[in-house]
């Protein structure tokens, strides 16, 4: 799988505190249909920015702003609370999703980017662009994208391939401005 498979214990959690605040949080997050990706402690001076990193579980929709909103305000609640987190006298919270260009690392990463243009890097070989068709327990479907022979020309594809996970080194998705899907 792309960059690894996750270990068994959560590195989503680099240390006890983000662990301990991600107990916290998940069911205000849990609340608002998303899922916890990261969270990341950052010493910033006097106070600590605490980032807080979630996406939709499914599908390929986007995280609105409004829920973003919603769920930083139900954070920060919750950190009010008979002040839980007296270690973190000065927060600075922010809170937000992973990026259109954040590394595919999980079965469902690739599942909420169906349709989209992915660079893909396997063990052993140069990076191809392919547009990403499905998305199997141990694998992914792609139609590999061949450069233009002229510019202005038509894009071609080659067959549809599958790739197993474990043979992904790096994936990620490209950002396109003029594909429709």
């Amino acid at each position: 799988m792309a960059t690894a498979p996750r270990p068994t214990g959560d590195p989503r959690f680099k240390d006890a505190r983000a662990a301990k605040i991600a107990e916290l949080i998940t069911p205000a997050i849990t609340a608002q249909g998303l899922h916890l990706e990261e969270i990341e402690l950052a010493a910033n001076g006097p106070s600590t920015t605490l980032k807080v990193s979630v996406d939709l579980l499914s599908g390929t929709e986007q995280v609105d702003l409004d829920t973003i909103a919603e769920l930083s305000q139900a954070i920060s609640a919750r950190f009010d609370e008979d002040d839980v987190l007296p270690e973190l006298d000065t927060y600075d919270l922010e809170v937000s999703t992973p990026g259109a260009t954040r590394p595919l690392t999980e079965p469902r990463h690739f599942e909420r980017n169906l349709g989209r243009l992915l660079e893909i890097t396997q063990a052993g070989h140069s990076p191809i662009l392919a547009r990403l068709q499905g998305v199997s327990e141990h694998a992914i479907s792609v139609v590999e994208q061949k450069p233009a022979p002229k510019k202005g020309m038509p894009v071609k594809y080659g067959e549809p391939a599958e790739i197993a996970f474990a043979a992904i080194t790096h994936a990620r998705v490209q950002v396109e401005f003029s594909h429709t899907q």
